[in-house]
């Protein structure tokens, strides 16, 4: 795992030595065992190095024999000794033992088609210079992430936004359009960054550019297809879809340094640290933390795993007076990033990074395999499932109302899915309360309709109710909010994490699953969150660990926003500051209201929480301009 960043000129100027190293510099904390510059005709490609395969042979940027070609790259390919050897038998020729060399290799003989072979996560920029193309390209399913800006006469790439600050030009404008998305989802949707002209590449995409200019449009090579597969038994399920894990968690396994596993004691780590135990010939390392107010810790259930499985267990226990690095952190993330639970996240990162420098993790198992309670919400709202209810409960007249409304969405939407239902289910500030925080003159922003969400629910109109929802968190939540908040917690402290369950293998098992293998009953009168998962784990731990509520990993805060707490001092310093710059765009008594609403008997740390992370960045960020 690495930091990568570069640019193209095409206004008649090179890249200039200080600006290319300034711009590998701001994510030098992603890459601690070494830095690698190129500078060649008007492309520059930096590259900061964490190695964890051939660390002796793997230096970036790496090029080709004729050096034609040149890569810098973010990621891990675990099928690149089947690769290597594909293209060993097809005449080429190899000089290290790293996966960064296959990908060369790999655009050399089937250009951008090879993105189709790989399985892995990354994100890269590679420089043809006998054919004057730039080709950057993203991973399936965004585990690695890859900003670009484009400015007159120039792209230029990184793995955070920092560096993109660092290019010879002005500090980019900010984006009002993506505080408003930044308040409804709690982050900044594909392809929206906070800064006008910045973007996030989207998943399973790349961007073809020629090193004259302009630049064009990022085109998809790759798609998730819900389609359930029915006629097969449950036994037969459950078979291939512990096989499947297993050789991915060993795939996933694949480096020459130490390792170990995230363990918070839910369904997804527990399963992901068992088969490790299972697989190694040594005691797994873990990691977890939990909290000093029980009712929000998981600890008690990782020592159970970690005990049952002979795993090395290290844990950690976090105060409420730990957010002093907060500003820190928000920084790294680089806009407004509203999700807390990056809190323990980088908690755990942190013991992590004390004793390995890379971990596995059970990332993805909710979306993959139906684990969110929003799934099992959005099922038992569905209208014409009411109207069935109704009717046979109280009669057709009782059913109409129902009826009618899955009509009308029918109607309107060519679909029986809503997708205002959906976002109405997702949303972290309110309509209303959106309405009283947003100056008048801004109240335009409300009624947009999100381009990410609309093009997910463009494509999933088929399908069925949970994998409509499925999909669009994939091309939502997955990348932009749970792979951000991991990726970037982690490098801060320059630690790689595997996600063995979400892979093409993997999710392409999960996306063939029908209803009753992700929402399962299991003779219950209640529909059983990722129960094929819960199946497979249930083979080695009771019922009572496998089907307990689940937890998530949340952070006390409505515990630390009460009168008296440490973050309520914090809170009150950045939202009730007379110079505040939230006070640029929102109604300040509203903004004090939303303080004052919070109490014992209701919670609204949600949309403090949010204002609290936008009133630090934008005091962080004085010379970012949203006018």
């Amino acid at each position: 795992m690495c930091g990568i960043a570069g640019i193209v000129r095409w206004n008649g100027t090179s890249p200039d030595q200080s600006e290319i190293d300034r711009m590998t510099a701001a994510i030098a904390h992603r890459g601690p065992d070494g830095v690698g510059i190129l500078r060649r005709d008007n492309v520059a490609l930096g590259h900061r190095r964490l190695a964890i395969i051939d660390p002796e042979l793997g230096h970036q940027p790496m090029s080709n024999q004729d050096e034609t070609l040149w890569l810098t790259y973010n990621g891990e390919m675990y099928n690149y000794r089947e690769l290597k050897q594909e293209l060993v038998s097809r005449g080429h020729r190899f000089t290290t033992n790293s996966d960064t060399e296959v990908v060369i290799h790999a655009y050399q003989e089937w250009g951008a088609d090879c993105l189709k072979k790989f399985r892995g996560m990354f994100a890269f920029a590679l420089a043809d210079f006998r054919n004057r193309k730039l080709f950057l390209a993203r991973d399936h399913f965004g585990i690695k992430p890859l900003y670009y800006r484009v400015g007159a006469g120039y792209l230029a790439f990184a793995s955070e936004l920092a560096a993109l600050r660092e290019v010879d030009d002005q500090v980019p404008g900010g984006n009002l359009w993506a505080l408003e998305l930044y308040l409804r989802y709690q982050y900044i949707p594909t392809p929206h960054t906070v800064y006008q002209d910045v973007y996030k590449l989207p998943t399973a995409s790349y961007l073809l550019l020629d090193f004259d200019g302009p630049c064009g449009a990022p085109i998809k090579y790759w798609d998730i297809n819900f389609r359930a597969e029915a006629g097969r038994s449950d036994q037969e399920w459950e078979e291939e879809a512990d096989a499947v894990i297993t050789d991915s968690v060993k795939a996933h396994l694949v480096a020459d340094v130490p390792f170990g596993v995230f363990l918070s004691g839910g369904i997804d780590s527990s399963l992901v640290a068992m088969k490790m135990s299972r697989i190694l010939d040594r005691p797994v390392q873990a990691f977890a933390i939990g909290f000093r107010e029980k009712e929000y810790s998981e600890l008690a259930y990782a020592r159970q795993v970690a005990e049952r499985c002979g795993i090395e267990l290290h844990t950690k226990v976090v105060e409420d007076d730990s957010l002093d690095f907060l500003p820190e952190l928000i920084a790294h993330y680089g806009e407004p990033f509203g999700d807390s639970s990056a809190i323990p996240t980088w908690h755990v990162s942190k013991l992590a990074r004390e004793h390995v420098p890379m971990v596995l993790s059970g990332d993805g198992g909710d979306e993959g395999f139906a684990g969110y309670g929003t799934y099992d919400h959005w099922m038992k709202t569905d209208p014409l499932r009411l109207a069935r209810e109704d009717f046979s409960r109280r009669g057709l007249r009782a059913s109409f109302y129902w009826a009618r409304q899955a009509v009308r969405t029918r109607l309107t939407t060519g679909s029986w899915h809503d997708l205002a239902a959906w976002e109405d289910i997702l949303l972290y500030v309110n309509e209303a309360s959106r309405r009283a925080l947003w100056r008048d003159d801004h109240h335009g922003l409300i009624a947009r309709g999100c381009e990410a969400f609309e093009e997910a629910d463009r494509r999933a109109r088929r399908h069925d109710r949970v994998a409509y929802a499925q999909y669009l968190d994939h091309h939502t939540y997955l990348p932009c909010d749970i792979l951000t908040k991991v990726d970037v917690a982690s490098m801060y402290h320059g630690l790689e994490v595997r996600t063995p369950l979400i892979d093409v293998r993997v999710m392409g098992l999960a996306a063939r699953l029908p209803l009753d293998q992700r929402l399962g009953r299991n003779g219950s009168s209640e529909r059983i969150p990722k129960y094929l998962l819960k199946k497979i784990l249930g083979r080695t731990f009771p019922s009572d660990f496998v089907n307990r509520k689940k937890q998530g990993f949340a952070i006390p805060r409505d515990l630390w926003f009460q009168p008296g707490q440490p973050a309520r001092e914090m809170l009150e310093s950045v939202l009730l500051d007379r110079g505040s710059r939230l006070h640029e765009f929102f109604n300040p008594n509203e903004v004090r209201a939303q303080l004052g609403i919070h109490s014992e008997e209701r919670d609204n740390s949600n949309a403090l929480w949010l204002l609290l992370v936008l009133g630090i960045w934008l005091g962080q960020n004085p010379h970012v301009s949203f006018s």
